[in-house]
């Protein structure tokens, strides 16, 4: 048996989402379109309460960047003229 939930909320208890019910499957899928958007923070998460509710948990942020070297062998090579032929 699928658990189906028709209403998603905000750890605080605001409401993230009201309709139709939907699988934890599909929860996860709109919470990562979400992210993509940047509707909510990168690092997110859905959870099943005491009370059997989902809940969206903002985690923190990732940061922006990360100071480390790229290895040799993972940097891209660029060419600007590859692929053309003259």
């Amino acid at each position: 048996m699928t658990n189906a939930f028709s209403q998603i909320s905000h750890a605080d208890g605001r409401a993230y989402y009201q309709g139709t019910p939907l699988s934890l499957a599909d929860a996860q899928i709109m919470l990562n379109d979400d992210i993509l958007r940047r509707t909510v923070r990168v690092g997110a998460y859905l959870r099943v309460d005491d009370a059997g509710r989902l809940v969206l948990v903002n985690g923190p942020a990732l940061r922006r960047s990360i100071s480390r070297p790229v290895p040799p062998n993972l940097s891209p090579t660029f060419t600007p003229r590859a692929g053309r032929q003259e």
